[in-house]
């Protein structure tokens, strides 16, 4: 059961109600398919595959048919309130992603981003810490941001130096490599929301992958992870999430929930992968 209502941009998912809201106008989806949408727009402008649909909205296997019908239901009612800037896409042999740009994402309270708000001011305040263990990597992301005119960036190769940065410079956002060796990317993101660096807790976090995997979706939402960029970087893209993270209110779950959480899970799957190839 769904405990919070969601909020992106001008749309707010009523879970109360099972419905979804535009403004004064309002249309009914059921249980299902307001848990299917409040999934998607939790994770608004990222890939989610059909496996962590089926974990997350039915909590069981679920055939591909069951979940295409389902989809096509949603973009029906979201048609009905003829919404242009709620797109429910299909990503071929990946799953799918609720795209809309300059988002606000909020649970519980309406808070769209305002008309005269310039989403390219907020970007340009940021100041981003990249952790990238390739050279090619941390310098094409940090050109990529340096390109969007962000107040600061500063790049580094390990968890090592980036735990010196954060003790040294406060950021908006740290953008984390989670191919680094060890899983140390993914205890590094594990370690700043359990208070264990120099960072804020509750810091706006992006993961980077040169791919999407179930296992590293599921991180990210265990770990509270505002999105995924994957590799090559491109620029619209990175741009999408930069807004994204601004307007994310990270609340931070019990210290234990994070502690929990395995940091070896993407590693194995890696490995699996590899040896099943």
């Amino acid at each position: 059961m769904l405990e919070k209502s969601l909020v992106v941009g001008e749309y707010h998912i009523d879970t109360s109600q099972n419905s979804l809201i535009h403004g004064s106008r309002k249309v009914y989806l059921g249980p299902l398919r307001t848990s299917l949408l409040h999934f998607l727009c939790k994770n608004v402008n990222t890939v989610v595959t059909r496996e962590d649909l089926a974990q997350h909205v039915w909590g069981r296997l679920v055939t591909d048919h069951t979940i295409n019908q389902h989809i096509s239901q949603l973009r029906k009612s979201i048609g009905t309130l003829s919404l242009h800037g709620l797109n429910i896409s299909t990503i071929p042999k990946r799953g799918y992603i609720a795209r809309m740009e300059g988002v606000g994402i909020s649970e519980n309270n309406i808070a769209p981003m305002t008309q005269g708000e310039n989403s390219t001011n907020v970007i340009t305040a940021m100041k981003v810490l990249v952790v990238e263990g390739q050279a090619a990597d941390r310098i094409q992301l940090i050109e990529l941001l340096e390109g969007l005119d962000v107040a600061y960036v500063e790049g580094v190769a390990t968890t090592i130096e980036a735990e010196r940065s954060v003790a040294l410079q406060d950021f908006d956002l740290v953008i984390v490599d989670t191919l680094l060796s060890d899983n140390s990317g993914i205890e590094f993101i594990r370690n700043i929301r359990t208070g264990q660096t120099s960072a804020a807790a509750d810091i706006c976090l992006l993961s980077s992958h040169f791919d999407v995997q179930r296992e590293l979706l599921g991180l990210n939402s265990l770990l509270d992870v505002q999105g995924l960029l994957l590799k090559p970087f491109e620029s619209s893209r990175l741009k999408q999430m930069l807004m994204v993270a601004t307007k994310s209110n990270v609340v931070l779950k019990p210290q234990a929930a994070y502690e929990l959480v395995p940091t070896d899970v993407l590693g194995t799957a890696v490995a699996a992968k590899a040896v099943n190839s």
